[in-house]
């Protein structure tokens, strides 16, 4: 039997077999409605919630601090962008590989409409829909100007701008502004969490439990199986699940920009997250900013890492800005901590033999720190240690001569 007839034979079979299931395009589904689109009908449902609606601990607002932007995304002015046109996306896919095999089977989108917060889900109830939902997701954007998602910028967007593409539709935000929540959680909260599950972040930050959640894994199986059952309730708690990660994700987002903004004012009694907000003004040359941050650190009160941390940025800080008494000061009580390494002998070194013009002092505190290196190479020698023990020998030689002169 030749390959060919093999094929008709099994797709026979298929169709008429008891397992099989067809589409019906015009059975009413459990929720939601049926949206008409110019490309054909969309399973979607719709949740409205109201301003002042609370999730967790944190209240519904269409305001985001325009301060706290610059802290969540560096490349992003607050000016260019209308905060309150956000569009939250989170998708639910067939796999986690990306690529023209992947299908986003419900594409979530939240915005603001009326005061309203608005979730539109868009579920593919075959994957012959998928220009409809395209379309109606397209439709909704034209509300909004920028977006916002957890871990979007690695998945779900690049997924999507792949299925425009193959189904040769525009793109809709194509020249949309992007926060990824992922990128400035991980460095806000890296100090208070070891994980950065969307779950664990609002579980913390916005006091928000889910019940009975479904597990992410199982998620694509679900889909399949309602493939070829059709029986949407097999749906529903997958709905619940991007309902609450879109809401959950809005959520976090407001919480943390309320909480950059009461530091910002000076406010904030969370010293993890001043360290946190002091790094990242440093990073961003305001350090203005980064020394008010660093000084409402209660380092008496703070965990003794941080107020290590913070001793440690005090003096880059002072470098930065070329404030060599206030440095001085910093180096000196860094080396009676006995915390910091050699680091603070060489930069002593340093100031000593080129500010102070004092090469005895200089040559003192490169001794210091070549045998403190010497005893760090014992534990653990890397090539890092080896090319600093190299340049502190060549000053200890430029010294000596110094001296001799």
């Amino acid at each position: 039997m030749d390959l060919e007839k093999r094929l008709y034979e099994a797709l026979a079979a298929h169709k008429t077999g008891s397992g099989a299931s067809r589409l019906d395009l015009f059975r009413k589904p459990p929720v939601g409605s049926i949206r008409e689109t110019e490309l054909g009908p969309i399973w979607m449902v719709e949740t409205v919630y109201d301003e002042g609606y609370l999730h967790g601990k944190i209240e519904l607002s269409s305001r985001i601090p325009k301060s706290a932007v610059g802290y969540l995304d560096q490349r992003i002015n607050p000016d260019h962008i209308d905060l309150p046109q956000v569009a939250v996306i989170d998708t639910e896919t067939t796999g986690l590989a990306g690529g023209t095999g992947t299908y986003p089977f419900i594409l979530g989108i939240g915005f603001f409409l009326d005061r309203q917060f608005v979730v539109r889900q868009y579920i593919l109830r075959d994957f012959c829909e998928e220009p409809s939902q395209l379309r109606a997701f397209s439709d909704d954007l034209r509300n909004t100007s920028w977006l916002l998602t957890y871990n979007g910028k690695t998945f779900d967007i690049p997924l999507l701008r792949t299925r425009y593409r193959i189904n040769r539709m525009p793109i809709p935000f194509a020249d949309f502004a992007h926060i990824d929540m992922v990128h400035p959680c991980r460095r806000l909260y890296r100090r208070h969490f070891h994980s950065f599950q969307l779950s664990n972040l609002e579980a913390h930050v916005v006091g928000y439990e889910r019940v009975d959640d479904v597990p992410s894994h199982l998620i694509p199986y679900i889909y399949f199986d309602y493939l070829q059952t059709r029986d949407d309730n097999l749906l529903l708690p997958i709905l619940n699940h991007n309902r609450d990660d879109i809401v959950s994700l809005y959520m976090l987002s407001l919480a943390t920009a309320g909480r950059i903004e009461l530091a910002l004012d000076g406010g904030c009694q969370d010293d993890l997250f001043l360290m946190a907000l002091a790094r990242i003004s440093f990073d961003k040359k305001d350090y203005e900013r980064t020394k008010f941050l660093v000084q409402s650190i209660k380092s008496d009160f703070a965990p003794r890492d941080i107020a290590d941390e913070a001793l440690f940025l005090r003096s880059v800080l002072a470098k930065r800005i070329r404030n060599w008494s206030e440095a001085n000061d910093i180096w000196r009580e860094m080396l009676g901590s006995g915390k910091f390494g050699c680091h603070p002998y060489i930069e002593l070194a340093k100031h000593f033999e080129h500010r102070d013009k004092d090469p005895k002092s200089a040559l003192e505190m490169t001794d210091a720190a070549l045998r403190l290196l010497e005893f760090e190479r014992a534990i653990s020698s890397s090539t890092a240690l080896n090319n600093l023990q190299a340049a502190l020998k060549r000053r200890y030689r430029r010294l000596i001569n110094k001296i001799r002169k």
